[in-house]
């Protein structure tokens, strides 16, 4: 395979990988030198107070995946060409540009500069705490060393996570990376795999210390060990859960692995308190404001069968059935709490009536009206679905039947309960991640269709190496879609309809 040297340039937080025998050396005269910004122990602390905050913004960024991923996935639908929108939903589905020169480029190079920058920073940290044995003190003389050890795997294995998540490979770098040395593009189960570990050493310190975090950190709740240690064991379960590009991958997950975590995993919402300055969420804003994206009608006939699951001509709008508005039989109660009706649709008819749609998702308007509210990207509702999953696979139905019935579809949905029965495990999970997770975690039903080959066929399984960085690597020009590269495994050959 193919071997890179990777540098990281500190100064501008992205990380530059540079091919073979090449070398490449940057100053920054207008910036201090590693050794000197982070020489006091308050600078390590301070740095890996903010990583999470980084990450934040950018996977629930305009200018990130999140909502091209959602449109995608079919959950979503919004005929406007911002934010590669458009791009990736056309039907039938079209190739992704890769090149730098793209006009949407921004929305996969700066997630993975992003996710390259918080990594490189995790890993700095940790190279101070644990390879050169730094001690960082509170005021109080209370030893935070852990606490700072802990956020930094977490944010190494949050990092690397969504490159595997997302891209088709990278590289996998750590704390104990010499930098400098010929470094080897990974798959992405291999970056997955590493992501996890890191979680793990993660999981080690919360169960073995004792702290809490400043309140800065993630605003909200008080995270102390506790909370921070079920914050990793959901992600990792929702690594390996969700990694999968294809059914017959998401067969062979160690799901035992899976549920371990998840047994471990969140008791409350991962929510931090959005202020409008530091914190906010584009990818919720675009995706619910009025005249962006709508909700897409595959996911409204799942809860309402009498509705259209697609829109495709002009005189589909003037046949619509009357919208539920209380209880009904057969109907999920959540179509007329979370989700509003629109009577009338504003995309242009010349880019698809595929695009339309009578809905668009309410469950954020609250955040749109205050933009001071909790923005949920891990529900509760989430890790208990892995558990369910996980006992699905582990042919414990008659547990994930519990769960589910004890959960979101009976107690929000109004659906009634579902038997132990394999079959209908496996379609409430599915439905559950559709209807409850809608516009919680990015990509969280991108993930769900794409493990179920239920994405388009065309539809990239995952994104390349974004072109502007091919370039700077001199790598040769790929890209996923219709016959670019492999059907079933860079490309869905599978489909909802």
């Amino acid at each position: 395979m193919k071997t890179f040297r990777y540098f990281i340039l500190l100064s501008a937080l992205v990380a530059v990988l540079v091919s073979g025998c090449e070398s490449l050396e940057v100053k920054n005269e207008n910036d201090p030198d590693f050794a000197t910004a982070f020489a006091r122990p308050s600078d390590v602390k301070g740095t890996v107070g903010g990583l999470f905050n980084t990450w934040f913004q950018k996977t629930q960024d305009y200018d990130g995946p999140a909502l091209m991923l959602w449109v995608g996935a079919d959950a979503g639908t919004c005929s406007h060409g911002n934010a590669a929108m458009r791009d990736f939903s056309y039907e039938p589905r079209i190739a992704w540009d890769n090149t730098s020169a793209y006009g949407n480029a921004i929305n996969t190079e700066s997630f993975y500069k992003t996710m390259y920058a918080v990594l490189s920073q995790a890993n700095e940290v940790l190279g101070k705490v644990v390879t050169s044995g730094m001690v960082i003190t509170a005021d109080d003389g209370t030893d935070e060393t852990p606490m700072v050890k802990a956020m930094a795997y977490l944010m190494q294995g949050l990092s690397m996570g969504y490159v595997g998540l997302v891209f088709d490979k990278g590289f996998i770098v750590d704390e104990t990376t010499v930098l400098t040395s010929d470094i080897s593009l990974s798959t992405y189960s291999e970056i997955l795999a590493a992501a996890v570990a890191s979680l793990d050493k993660c999981i080690a310190v919360c169960s073995a210390n004792t702290f809490t975090l400043p309140d800065t950190w993630i605003p909200g709740i008080t995270y102390t060990q506790k909370e921070v240690g079920e914050m990793a064991n959901s992600y990792a379960a929702r690594f390996l859960a969700y990694g999968p590009r294809n059914k017959a991958e998401n067969d062979a997950v160690d799901w035992a692995r899976v549920l371990g975590y998840a047994n471990n995993g969140l008791t409350f919402d991962l929510a931090p308190v959005m202020d409008d300055i530091y914190w906010y969420d584009l990818y919720h804003t675009y995706s619910c404001f009025q005249g962006w994206g709508q909700v897409d009608m595959r996911v409204v006939n799942m809860m309402d069968p009498e509705m259209p699951a697609r829109w495709t001509d002009a005189n589909t709008w003037n046949v619509l059935p009357a919208r539920t508005t209380s209880h009904t039989e057969g109907v999920d109660d959540r179509i007329f709490t979370d989700y509003k009706y629109l009577s009338a649709c504003g995309f242009k008819v010349d880019r698809g009536y595929y695009h339309f749609s009578c809905y668009r998702y309410g469950r954020h308007d609250t955040y749109l009206s205050t933009w001071t509210e909790p923005s949920p990207i891990f529900r509760k509702a989430e890790n208990d679905l892995l558990k369910a999953e996980a006992m699905l696979h582990g042919s414990n139905i008659a547990g994930a039947a519990a769960i589910i019935n004890a959960g979101t579809r009976v107690t929000r949905g109004g659906l009634a309960p579902i038997g132990a029965n394999a079959s209908e495990v496996e379609a409430a999970i599915f439905h559950e991640r559709n209807v409850e997770l809608m516009l919680s975690g990015v990509g969280v039903e991108f993930f769900t269709m794409r493990k179920a080959d239920k994405l388009q066929p065309g539809t990239p399984l995952h994104l390349p190496i974004p072109g502007q960085q091919l370039e700077v690597n001199i790598m040769d020009y790929y890209t996923f879609g219709p016959d670019k590269g492999v059907a079933g495994q860079d490309y869905s050959n599978g489909g909802w309809f």
